[in-house]
């Protein structure tokens, strides 16, 4: 905790830095702008008493002036833009102080929402969607970044290797605070809008569309040198007007192909926001020393190289499709395609570089996306930094070890966290306790860290030492009134999964958590369907845990030595219900539906 209050402190430290500098930025900003309307009134009185004078003079004032003005705009202008790569660069702080701190009306908005067909494991431990772990994570600069971050957070069939892979390259990012604060305002400073990888794909894997014939630009070349010639010919009146005649060709000759060019041109000039802002990040990780870090220096060669094959690709790239959006003005576009073949020339540079992208692009963008996961979780890392990576046991089944396990998804002053292991191979934990005691949130506590370990994430514990599992949860089941689906069947078929899961050939256990079983139904026909559950569990290979309010349930572990019973527990102080939200070995000695409803002035004798 106090390395978190120090972190805290640091960012608030930076923030007023970067608050002041910024105030102080806008007093100098104004200050120019009172310059430059100075500058004009006096420059023009100046520059019309000097031609009153002389019209020599009156010029050689103009010229100095124009200067002088050209200068305090310029240097204006670079103001404004350091004004605002510090404003973004205190958003970006601002909002790493808001993760911290889990104050969710300041985080932005997750790129994508929970949709109603999200796997139900996503929605019991709130992994995606607003208030969720990936839109408390997630600080993709694309969507698809943030829909890979998405998949390593629901990664329920982990792999040992790709997980302490993960965490060896998230410990040395998390290290590296300017590169990753770089690569976010940089991405921000190009464009507001996420990168869209999908659109770049496409447009390269559509370049057999683009084909143009090989002589269409000498051809194009020497038409306009012709009636350029002839024009000015002409006008010496050496030859007769010809040159409208060549002209008239040439005009021909683009009208038939102005089609295909127009195609070719419009979805370059679409994407060229797209490609600026894919080619700086691309020239921005290339231009990063990470030889201190080994893991993540092999992960930077292996996916963008030494840095020039990929920037000088992309450099052409990025010329080609800037030259082709100042031709975007009509006026600009007949000027340039009078004088010189435009169009063609930078269609046809383009036709012949895109076949050397085919290959690589996609391999970056694949690669870029990773970087961004790397980048989110690095980030959650470096802004907790109590929070451990977890030991994974490869050797050891069932193996689930923990101090101070907390829920990252509450604040920090309303967090309990609490001890626990599991003693047995193949435990079942029942757990009971009163209504609001923590069950839920306990169930989820483990769900959700056991989440971030697959993903190769630190998690919010003082330890964990844990094997590896399936995970596999039935929390938060909602019935469904179109397909006509009563929530007690939505539970059944939910828990039906779960025995369907152990058909399956499986190399490791199931770790699953079971909140509030068949409590869509009544006492008797409940206690006798969990009684029968929770000995099929018994007999297959995973562990996991169970909360109920049937108190009798707690006798199975007299019967069935896997089974260990704990319970949360309540106090009534003055009147009002006190909750310590701790785990307890043990039954649940106590109830409290009948007094929270006393409270609430319902009848209950």
């Amino acid at each position: 905790m106090n390395l978190f209050n120090a972190r805290i402190k640091s960012s608030e430290k930076i923030i007023a830095s970067l608050e002041r500098r910024i105030e102080f930025l806008k007093k100098r900003s104004n200050r120019y702008s009172t310059y430059r309307l100075i500058l004009f009134i006096t420059g023009s009185l100046i520059t019309i008493a000097a031609y009153l004078i002389s019209k020599e003079l009156g010029w050689i004032i103009t010229g100095l002036f124009a200067a002088v003005f050209s200068i305090t705009v310029h240097c204006h202008n670079k103001l404004i833009m350091t004004i605002r790569r510090y404003e973004t660069f205190l958003k970006i702080k601002t909002e790493h102080l808001s993760r911290m701190k889990i104050d969710w009306e300041n985080i932005p908005e997750p790129i994508i929402n929970q949709s109603p067909d999200e796997i139900s494991i996503g929605k019991d431990l709130d992994l995606f969607g607003k208030r969720s772990l990936h839109h408390l994570t997630d600080v993709s600069v694309s969507l698809e970044g943030s829909l890979l971050l998405r998949k390593w957070l629901t990664n329920f069939t982990p792999d040992l290797n790709s997980i302490l892979e993960r965490q060896r390259i998230i410990k040395e990012l998390s290290a590296k605070t300017g590169f990753r604060d770089k690569f976010l305002l940089r991405s921000r400073l190009i464009s507001r809008k996420y990168l869209q990888c999908g659109s770049i794909l496409n447009w390269i894997n559509n370049s057999s569309e683009d084909e143009l014939p090989g002589w269409l630009f000498p051809l194009s070349a020497l038409l306009i040198l012709s009636y350029i010639s002839l024009f000015i010919l002409s006008a010496l009146e050496i030859v007769p007007s010809l040159w409208f005649v060549v002209f008239l060709i040439y005009f021909v000759l683009y009208s038939q192909f102005s089609k295909k060019l127009g195609k070719i041109i419009d979805e370059s000039i679409e994407l060229d926001g797209q490609f600026k802002k894919f080619s700086s990040l691309i020239f921005l990780i290339n231009k990063y020393s990470f030889k201190s870090s080994p893991a993540l220096n092999e992960f930077i060669i292996s996916s963008f190289g030494q840095g020039a094959h990929s920037s000088v690709k992309l450099e052409k790239l990025q010329k080609i499709t800037s030259a082709l959006l100042i031709r975007d003005n009509q006026i600009f576009k007949l000027i340039l395609n009078v004088l010189f073949p435009y169009d063609v020339f930078f269609c046809q540079k383009l036709i012949k570089l895109k076949p050397q992208l085919v290959t690589d692009i996609p391999f970056w963008l694949e690669r870029l996306n990773e970087l961004e996961c790397y980048i989110s979780l690095s980030n959650f890392t470096d802004l907790n930094p109590d929070y451990v990576f977890p030991e994974i046991e490869s050797n050891l089944p069932n193996s689930f070890q923990t101090k101070k396990i907390g829920h990252p998804l509450l604040k920090r002053e309303n967090k309990i966290s609490n001890d626990f292991s599991l003693t047995k191979e193949n435990e079942i934990l029942i757990i009971t306790g009163s209504n609001m005691s923590g069950k839920s949130t306990f169930l989820k506590t483990l769900g959700i860290n056991l989440c971030l370990a697959n993903a190769g994430a630190p998690v919010n514990a003082e330890y964990l030492r844990t094997s590896l599992y399936e995970l596999f949860s039935c929390i938060k089941v909602n019935d469904s009134v179109s397909d006509g689906i009563s929530y007690f069947y939505a539970e059944v078929k939910r828990l039906k999964e779960l025995l369907d899961e152990y058909k399956n050939e499986k190399h490791l256990p199931i770790f699953f958590l079971i909140d509030e079983i068949f409590k869509g139904t009544n006492n008797r026909e409940r206690l006798i369907g969990s009684r029968a559950f929770i000995k099929r569990l018994s007999e297959l290979n995973g562990t996991g845990a169970v909360t109920t309010h049937d108190l009798e349930l707690v006798n199975l572990s007299d019967e069935i030595s896997k089974i260990t019973n704990y319970h949360f527990r309540e106090e009534i102080v003055n009147d009002k219900m006190s909750f310590d939200y701790k785990i307890h070995d043990g039954p649940c000695p106590t109830t409290n539906a009948l007094k929270i409803m006393e409270l609430a002035g319902l009848p209950v004798k």
